[in-house]
């Protein structure tokens, strides 16, 4: 059995001003029954874990107003996969 958790983490936007680049990321854990979640998204640690990290996509946090949005899209992506995921108990 697998639960699956949406992580929406802010990032250190890459580049320099005026051309950064996105601030924000979305990414799902699917978390193995009997393990923590992992508070870092580090991907050695969760494999060596169990643990499976899927990204989603990566927007500007400024500009999340509306679903059509990069950030907005990433978001309804990650909830209907986990829970997809949460209601079948077995990663997709």
């Amino acid at each position: 059995m697998k639960r699956a958790y949406v992580e929406i983490r802010r990032q250190h936007a890459r580049g320099t001003w005026p051309a950064q680049g996105p601030d924000t990321y979305v990414a799902v854990q699917v978390v193995p029954e009997g393990v923590e979640r992992l508070k870092v998204l580090n991907r050695r640690v969760a494999a060596d874990r169990g643990i499976e990290i899927h990204h989603f996509g990566e927007g500007y946090s400024m500009r999340q107003a509306t679903t059509r949005s990069m950030l907005g899209r990433a978001k309804m992506e990650a909830e209907a996969f986990a829970a997809a995921v949460n209601e079948s108990g077995h990663s997709m």
